[in-house]
């Protein structure tokens, strides 16, 4: 079980001091137990990049997750496997595309180690989207990607599967309604609208729950 874990957002659309934002998303966790990358941005270049800068050597990772198939998550996978050839990739549903990792279809909401799910894959529109829920201190942080099926439905799979409560939602909520973050807040201890969530969304949150509310934008550090 992890005893300390850090967050590392290599990719957002907010930018970072002498790092590269883009329209994507990706972020780097590690515990003293494992390294985990989830989601891989649009541009393999701009991840290099802020990788490097950051001093993250994605070759130690220990999988990856891919949140869709949508090339704003997985654009960057080019360079991730250059430097990370046969490692895991969790994937949602099947494989869309080739890449040199190890890939695994995920169809469930899965255990991957003692402290780390794959939740979903929730269905929309024509495709299916995952989320990564990692256990800390007997909560859960969520990781989201664009959250095409909602951002809080994805929240209430990791609660309801893992039976734990959420101590924060992080990624992409995909141009939420009032009423998704509202839901966001009532079941998470900190919020953070983040890459495709749209500036409305930041606003509300930052009004009507300061004390939730975390700004993530490239380069951001978290640790729990």
């Amino acid at each position: 079980m992890a005893e300390k874990v850090k967050v590392i957002i290599l990719v957002d659309n907010e930018a970072g001091q002498g790092l590269k934002n883009d329209w994507g998303f990706s972020a780097y966790i590690e515990s003293n137990k494992w390294k985990i990358l989830f989601d891989a941005d649009t541009n393999p270049k701009v991840l290099e990049y802020n990788c490097k800068k950051l001093g993250i050597d994605l070759s130690k990772i220990d999988f990856a997750v891919l949140s869709h198939w949508h090339h704003d998550h997985y654009g960057g996978l080019t360079y991730v496997e250059k430097v990370a050839k046969g490692k895991k990739l969790y994937v949602p549903m099947e494989k869309v595309m080739d890449f040199d990792f190890e890939i695994i279809p995920i169809k469930k909401s899965t255990k991957i180690l003692e402290d780390v799910w794959i939740i979903g894959p929730l269905p929309f529109s024509i495709a299916y989207e995952q989320a990564l829920a990692i256990e800390i201190k007997g909560k859960l942080i969520v990781f989201v990607g664009c959250s095409h099926p909602g951002a809080d439905s994805l929240a209430y799979e990791a609660k309801n599967f893992v039976k734990k409560d959420i101590l924060w939602v992080v990624g992409g909520y995909h141009l939420p309604s009032y009423r998704v973050l509202d839901n966001l807040a009532k079941i998470s201890e900190f919020i953070s609208p983040a890459h495709c969530s749209g500036d409305e969304a930041k606003k509300y949150v930052r009004a009507k729950y300061p004390e939730k509310y975390l700004e993530v934008k490239t380069g951001s550090i978290f640790e729990f």
